[in-house]
């Protein structure tokens, strides 16, 4: 089995069941990075498995933009996927460049680490916009929903990439309205 598959099949095993979230992610990402690999790959599929493990004892932050958060959430899931690409045997260049680019995945920094936040933007449109308006409103409320919403928009670094979450940007805000 080739190291992305295995990868894919570990990151579902961990959050026991396929993400539509991370397919997207990738699908995005290979259309922003000229000459993609499969670390890029691995990447964007792995970024937010942190989530997958996390403690028990840490509590969902109040605001989306929690800096403790925005820094932990993303080097905690590189550390865990460096340590799955190391037990593996990956080489060390691998491991170093999956774990840079997951490292700042919320927040960017260098071209490629912008390119995936952007990715990880457009897929929560496409894929998990629907959930946090249709049932995470009744629980956390509409002023953290409309947070999550507008800071997922906002972080997009690159024009042409806000152009095309516009559109379900705009469809979800206009729904969550419906919980004011």
């Amino acid at each position: 089995m080739d190291l992305y598959k295995k990868v894919i099949e570990y990151v579902d095993t961990s959050f026991k069941r396929k993400m539509p979230h991370f397919e997207r992610t990738v699908f995005w990402y290979e259309k922003f990075i000229p000459n993609i690999t499969d670390a890029h790959r691995i990447a964007a599929y792995s970024h937010d498995i942190e989530r997958a493990f996390r403690d028990k004892n840490m509590t969902s932050p109040d605001s989306f933009r929690d800096q403790f958060y925005l820094k932990y959430h993303p080097e905690k899931g590189a550390e865990i996927i460096g340590e799955f690409l190391q037990k593996n045997g990956v080489d060390q260049e691998t491991i170093n460049k999956v774990k840079h680019l997951v490292s700042k995945h919320e927040v960017g920094g260098d071209f490629e680490q912008n390119a995936l936040m952007d990715a990880d933007a457009i897929s929560y449109f496409e894929t998990n916009a629907q959930h946090f308006v249709e049932e995470r409103v009744p629980v956390e409320g509409y002023k953290k929903i409309k947070e999550k919403l507008d800071w997922m928009f906002d972080r997009i670094n690159s024009e042409e990439h806000k152009n095309l979450a516009r559109a379900n940007y705009e469809k979800w805000s206009k729904e969550l309205e419906k919980y004011k």
